[in-house]
């Protein structure tokens, strides 16, 4: 039903192609990223919008249940006209829970299934079972600044930042937490702790990499002093840290410049890829928007790896197909929210969206996530995070479909170029 509806309303006629580069495998950004126009082709198989669901607080991030039935979506509950500048409001975040349809939209079971968050942010789903938590608990960012009180004024005692790993079943039972705030394992490793910790993928080991954006430390008095990176958590570690336990395999901390925020690990490479949103705080960053490949190596030995991509906005959610497309999510204000597509081997062209064209509604595309499916169609759900108003209940999620031919149309389209 989901793949006749995508015939009916897109063609999937081939609207474009990446520009040819005289080597798309070059090891270094300098050399691929040479011009602005690098940026200017579109992924050759539309996507179809099939539903806009207007029921949210900010939806920042949504993860897919272990079996693809449900869809878990984070309201981070920003201030809106509360607050003259960006911040979550303290303990009014919650997560919302939906069933996915045979037609491939999403219908409300509980939107409330768990709730009383401070900025609950990404999520995802543990591949291999501890003594503590089974395969399928999912794992929530939460506790972040920057954050204000109900009244939309800064918190200033750095006390109530408590940043953590929140578990949780399909059913919103919390299973337990992991600290990241002040006295945690994290802070003593790093002198600070994880100020805002924004998204987090598995390996198939079950191995769980965590970024921290490192903005809104500076609201506390005394202030935090951020660093934004990655951290690596090993699959042992997670017992005794829900535990309050020094785990014998402590996590490792990466710095990567320009406020990380998405993070997943690909299902082709096994490689850990983080992206940049340090422009959408107007903060530095050297990669204007880049997306970085990390091997395990690099993690082992604390180095940032490989850039691969940059000039991109401000990015958000990071995610993969099935077969490898990497998707990233353009949040930046003062440009149009996208979603950019990177076929293996190639640069970013943007996600074209029917009906609509390139750009749709989207306003603050987020943490989005994709249902992947080796055949047939792959669902998308693009939480909207922007939307700063006085009506915390009708902001938006998108759901897309892919068409069965997406990912391969990366491939055709790197042979047309070779």
């Amino acid at each position: 039903m989901l793949a006749l509806r995508i015939n009916q309303l897109s063609k999937l006629a081939a609207v474009g192609s990446l520009v040819a580069l005289s080597a798309l495998g070059l090891p270094t950004y300098a050399d691929r990223v040479a011009a602005a126009e690098i940026h200017g082709g579109v992924h050759p198989s539309p996507a179809v919008i099939l539903q806009v669901l207007k029921s949210f607080d900010n939806p920042e991030g949504a993860v897919f249940s272990a079996d693809g039935n449900h869809v878990f979506v984070s309201n981070s509950a920003e201030a809106g006209d509360l607050s003259e500048g960006f911040g979550w409001v303290e303990g009014a975040g919650y997560i919302s829970k939906l069933e996915v349809k045979a037609n491939g939209e999403l219908s409300m079971v509980n939107k409330t299934l768990i709730k009383g968050l401070t900025a609950p942010l990404g999520m995802g789903v543990l591949p291999v079972a501890t003594k503590k938590f089974p395969a399928g608990t999912i794992f929530l960012c939460t506790g972040s600044a920057p954050f204000v009180d109900s009244n939309g004024q800064a918190v200033k005692d750095p006390g109530r930042m408590r940043s953590k790993l929140l578990a949780f079943n399909d059913a919103g039972e919390v299973l337990g937490e992991i600290d990241t705030g002040q006295g945690s394992v994290f802070e003593q490793i790093n002198g600070s702790p994880i100020v805002l910790i924004n998204a987090l993928g598995f390996d198939t080991d079950g191995n769980l990499y965590v970024t921290d954006s490192a903005i809104g430390g500076d609201q506390f008095d005394p202030p935090f002093e951020g660093k934004g990176g990655l951290w690596m958590i090993p699959h042992d570690a997670l017992d005794a840290l829900a535990d309050g336990v020094e785990p014998a395999d402590r996590p490792i901390f990466t710095a990567i410049p320009g406020n990380p925020d998405g993070v997943e690990v690909s299902p082709a490479d096994g490689k850990i890829y983080v992206n940049t949103v340090g422009a959408f705080a107007g903060l530095a960053d050297p990669a204007n928007g880049g997306v970085y490949a990390l091997s395990k190596e690099d993690i082992a030995n604390k180095k940032v790896g490989q850039l691969i991509d940059g000039d991109l906005g401000a990015l958000d959610g990071l995610d993969f197909t099935a077969d490898g497309v990497m998707l990233n999510a353009q949040i930046r204000g003062d440009i149009p929210g996208k979603i950019t597509i990177n076929c293996k081997g190639q640069l970013a062209t943007t996600l074209v969206l029917q009906p609509g064209g390139t750009m749709s509604n989207l306003t603050g595309p987020a943490d989005l996530a994709v249902r992947r499916n080796a055949d047939g169609p792959q669902l998308v759900v693009i939480p909207e995070l922007y939307a700063r108003d006085a009506t915390p209940g009708d902001d938006e999620v998108t759901v897309v479909a892919l068409p069965a031919d997406f990912d391969s149309a990366c491939a055709r389209d790197m042979a047309s170029l070779n």
